[in-house]
C-alpha cells in the first residue's frame, strides 16, 4: 500500500513538494536525504509541515494522484507554480 504527501513551507503557508511513499510509518515523507537541491534550499530558509493527503492506496493509484497534485500546484523549474519537484510525477524510483 502507498500514500501521497505534501510538504508545506510555513513562511508562505504553501505547498512546495508532493511525493509518494510505500512504507508503513510514512518514513519517506519525513526523510531529508535523497531530496533535490531546490527542496534543500527551501528547507534551509523555513520550517515546514508534512501532510498525508491520501493513505492506504495502491502504488499505481498513488502515482496517478502524485501527477495530478503536481499539475495542480505547478513546479518552480518550469515557472508554473510553487513545487520543488523536478519531474511531473509518477516516476518509479526503486519500487516496481
Amino acid at each position: 500500500m502507498a500514500y501521497v504527501y505534501r510538504h508545506i513551507r510555513l513562511d508562505k503557508n504553501e505547498p512546495f513538494y508532493i511525493g509518494i511513499g510505500s512504507d508503513k510509518n510514512h518514513y519517506r515523507s519525513r526523510e531529508k536525504t535523497r531530496r533535490n537541491n531546490l527542496w534543500k534550499k527551501i528547507v534551509a530558509k523555513t520550517d515546514y509541515e508534512i501532510e498525508i493527503l491520501i493513505d492506504d492506496i495502491s502504488y499505481d493509484f498513488a502515482k496517478i494522484k502524485e501527477i495530478e497534485f503536481i499539475s495542480l500546484y505547478g513546479r518552480i523549474v518550469d515557472n508554473t507554480g510553487t513545487l520543488s519537484n523536478l519531474t511531473l510525477g509518477g516516476i518509479v524510483t526503486g519500487k516496481q
